[in-house]
């Protein structure tokens, strides 16, 4: 996972109605070197929830977003 840009994933389903988005990306923080981002909500409304997950190192926050995203696109999300 690139630390300059989002990955954003997509996923739509239109016999369950649904539409959504899911943003993940690396950002410095205040109190660890580094974070993990992830935003995620309806591609139809401007409502989204955030989550941020520390880590220690760039590394390690580049392993876990990478490991994010592979999750997600498990459970049917694709690159948008």
């Amino acid at each position: 996972m690139d630390t300059s840009q989002a990955t954003t994933l997509i996923r739509v389903d239109p016999d369950r109605h649904m539409n959504r988005r899911y943003s993940v990306f690396i950002q410095a923080t205040l109190l660890e070197p580094a974070a993990v981002v992830c935003v995620w909500g309806s591609r139809r409304s401007s409502y989204q929830r955030l989550q941020v997950h520390p880590a220690s190192t760039q590394e390690e926050a580049r392993q876990l977003g990478k490991k994010i995203v592979q999750r997600k696109i498990r459970r049917g999300y694709r690159s948008g």
